[in-house]
């Protein structure tokens, strides 16, 4: 994308002679063709990440799942957050070849499921990422959550007989009917990025008021 801005400081000095012997017109479209050429190399240069973690594990079979994770804080009086979003999603289609090009797979966001966790599920996590524990949760197999008519299961755990973890979501209605089931293969890699991200959160979500 260095062209692209090298691009637009051409267009910037050509033009300037032009501009300057009063042709409105002409100098209407310079400045539209800078526009258009500065944002696609803001959006070009953007973090990929948007201000989420994100790990997408597509897989041949089309039993892929995909995993969000976004630390939210307060931002006015009467907000109830400090806290991380997890969402997870199962794969929806499986990658192909198009008219143009490799088609990537994609994830069924519109089904996904969500999960809030707070202060002591991040710890909990944080016991088995640093290697206390070799799964969160206890005798539940996970951390517990109930809300209105569901109850859900968090989990985190080590794999067995390979290296990484597993992290999964299990929501169920009340009467024990399943709503939703998916979870994640983390590799070793992606664990210390997750447990640098959950170590951090920590700090802005008790002391977020002090470092402002």
């Amino acid at each position: 994308m260095r062209g692209e801005r090298c691009v637009t400081e051409r267009v910037a000095s050509s033009d300037e002679d032009s501009c300057s012997t009063g042709n409105s017109s002409y100098c209407q479209k310079v400045e539209i063709k800078q526009m258009e050429t500065q944002t696609q190399y803001r959006e070009a240069c953007r973090a990929p990440y948007n201000g989420r973690l994100t790990f997408y594990h597509p897989n041949s079979g089309g039993t892929g799942t995909a995993m969000q994770l976004e630390l939210k804080l307060n931002r006015k009086q009467g907000d109830r957050y400090d806290c991380f979003f997890l969402e997870v999603a199962r794969q929806k289609t499986r990658s192909s070849n198009g008219t143009e090009g490799r088609v990537p797979a994609s994830f069924d966001w519109d089904q996904k499921a969500t999960v809030k966790l707070g202060f002591l599920d991040v710890c909990e996590m944080l016991t088995v990422l640093e290697g206390l524990k070799d799964s969160a949760g206890g005798n539940r197999n996970g951390i517990y959550h109930e809300s209105g008519e569901t109850n859900t299961i968090i989990s985190l755990k080590r794999t067995d007989g390979r290296e990484g973890y597993y992290m999964g979501v299990s929501r169920k209605s009340t009467n024990g009917s399943q709503i939703f089931k998916g979870g994640i293969a983390l590799s070793q890699a992606e664990a210390v990025g997750l447990r640098s991200i959950f170590q951090t959160g920590l700090f802005y979500m008790v002391f977020r008021e002090n470092v402002r």
